[in-house]
């Protein structure tokens, strides 16, 4: 990816979270963050800042570029 697309984080973030068959309320709660700003990340609606983009990386055991779109999803 040439530009940092946030559709793409969106999008990412969900494909992530369901494939490691989490919900939400989970989500958050191992990255630390509200349930409610997970729901926000998920629709496009605000990005995270490095700090939160690394816990939410750790929580779905895959690397930031991964889920930022910089790496295809095929390699994670």
């Amino acid at each position: 990816m040439s530009e940092f697309d946030s559709m793409t984080f969106a999008r990412r973030l969900k494909a992530l979270r369901e494939e490691r068959g989490l919900n939400q309320k989970e989500l958050s709660r191992a990255a630390g963050l509200t349930e409610a700003a997970i729901a926000n990340y998920e629709v496009g609606r605000g990005m995270p800042n490095a700090v939160k983009v690394v816990a939410l990386a750790n929580a779905l055991g895959c690397t930031t570029d991964v889920l930022l779109g910089i790496v295809p999803l095929a390699v994670a």
